[in-house]
């Protein structure tokens, strides 16, 4: 009887566990930086390829096609935007861990606001 108990306590815990969420390709983790970390010289990471961690602070309520990571000291959040339809990203993911591997590119604003920066990923991982 216990050895049945234990059993199905084990099995209950398994299945409880889940998997992250991974979109496109497999996220490098090797050289993963805090999102904080690049938003310190963005302009010394564009156009390279580079691994950020952060917060997911808002998701696109529309189409999935964007995210934003925060973190506690970083002033704006970080937005990661994928062509409409290429990853999309579920709404569930706000407040969630995420990773995303891709590249750093301008994002801009309009005419009397400076441009941003943004990561157009070819990975995404959400943690659960």
């Amino acid at each position: 009887m216990l050895k049945t108990l234990y059993a199905l306590l084990a099995t209950s815990l398994l299945l409880s566990v889940q998997a992250a969420t991974l979109f496109g390709e497999t996220v490098d983790k090797t050289a993963v930086m805090p999102v904080s970390q690049l938003l310190q010289q963005p302009a010394s990471y564009l156009d390279k390829t580079v691994t950020i961690s952060g917060t997911v602070d808002s998701v696109c309520s529309k189409q999935g096609c964007w995210m934003k990571f925060s973190t506690e000291d970083a002033a704006l959040p970080f937005r990661i935007k994928v062509r409409d339809g290429d990853m999309v990203f579920p709404l569930s993911a706000k407040g969630k861990t995420a990773y995303a591997t891709g590249t750093v590119r301008l994002w801009p604003q309009g005419e009397d606001e400076p441009d941003a920066y943004q990561l157009y990923p070819t990975a995404v991982e959400i943690a659960e």
